[in-house]
């Protein structure tokens, strides 16, 4: 979790969202550190499974499990992250009570790598309310094209860069890369100070949580590259403030289904970017809205009971 007061992204947003709808439900939640394993609960859940969770646990067990990246995409990470990761997942899918996954994507891929005999719950995550419509304008005045998160290698920054670098003479928009700062983007930055003409189109910026919708409202296109993700926290949240959004993961698919546009190999980004920009995005902008906004943490966290409730009767 993070202790600067912003919740971030992905299992810290998740497990922030979780807390509260279940608290909000009038569940006890008990903080525990990594590896306890108290009898006095009703259940045990590592939200962020499989780092946390006891190896033998005392109370009935579930696991989130967001993705399997490290086994559809190893080239993102080492052989001994690798190892643990699914060697660990292996064995608590067949300790737990149930497995909790945000997507159908994540459930076909868990249940072809460890064909779990215990229920697979599909959960999805909502989106924050302050994600909404607003004003549209750039204050720089040229079309932005907007990436946002840069944080793990998987997000490919650098397949963003090439494909705007392939058509950056045929097209008026700004790169803007949105993100903390970190060494991941050390080479992308390296990349852009050596290419003069780049230099004056990409831009890096990370003015925290709060400031992320109106950097929608005044995108042209959200491009997500990321090959692999559980739910696709950022491309929905592009959508619910209306943006046009292209991606490339399943889930995220999933998720935006026919007000999203695709690609599926880092070589049709530049031709995908294009036609985008030429045809416009999916549906009416009230449609994208509302679309994005069916998505709930209220659903999230009362479907989430009922998996805890259903476990608990196996204690």
């Amino acid at each position: 979790m993070y202790t600067d007061g912003q919740i971030g992204s992905g299992t810290s947003k998740y497990v922030h969202y979780l807390i509260r709808e279940l608290e909000a439900r009038g569940v006890d939640v008990v903080h525990l550190r990594k590896g306890e394993n108290p009898r006095d609960v009703d259940v045990l859940h590592d939200p962020h499974a499989p780092w946390n969770a006891p190896l033998r646990p005392r109370r009935p067990l579930l696991v989130t499990i967001q993705d399997l990246s490290p086994r559809t995409y190893p080239q993102y990470y080492g052989r001994w992250v690798r190892t643990l990761f699914l060697n660990k997942l292996r064995y608590f899918a067949r300790r737990a009570a149930r497995i909790l996954v945000p997507s159908h994507r994540t459930a076909t891929v868990v249940s072809d790598a460890f064909r779990p005999r215990i229920p697979i719950d599909v959960i999805y995550y909502g989106v924050e309310e302050h994600f909404r419509l607003g004003a549209s304008s750039d204050p720089s005045g040229r079309p932005l094209l907007v990436q946002v998160g840069v944080h793990r290698k998987i997000k490919e920054p650098m397949v963003t860069l090439v494909a705007f670098e392939t058509i950056a003479a045929t097209i008026p928009h700004d790169l803007l890369f949105v993100g903390t700062d970190n060494i991941l983007l050390e080479p992308v930055k390296a990349y852009v100070q050596s290419r003069p003409a780049l230099a004056g189109r990409v831009r890096f910026e990370w003015s925290g949580e709060a400031a992320i919708p109106s950097i929608y409202h005044q995108s042209a296109l959200v491009v997500h590259p990321c090959p692999e993700e559980g739910f696709g926290f950022v491309p929905l949240e592009a959508l619910a403030c209306g943006a046009h959004v292209l991606a490339r993961a399943p889930a995220v698919r999933e998720i935006l289904g026919p007000y999203g546009c695709y690609f599926d190999d880092p070589g049709q980004l530049p031709d995908a970017i294009l036609h985008c920009l030429r045809d416009g995005p999916k549906g009416t902008l009230a449609d994208r809205v509302a679309h994005a906004h069916r998505f709930s943490f209220r659903e999230m966290g009362a479907a989430t009971l009922a998996s805890y409730e259903a476990a608990a009767k196996l204690g």
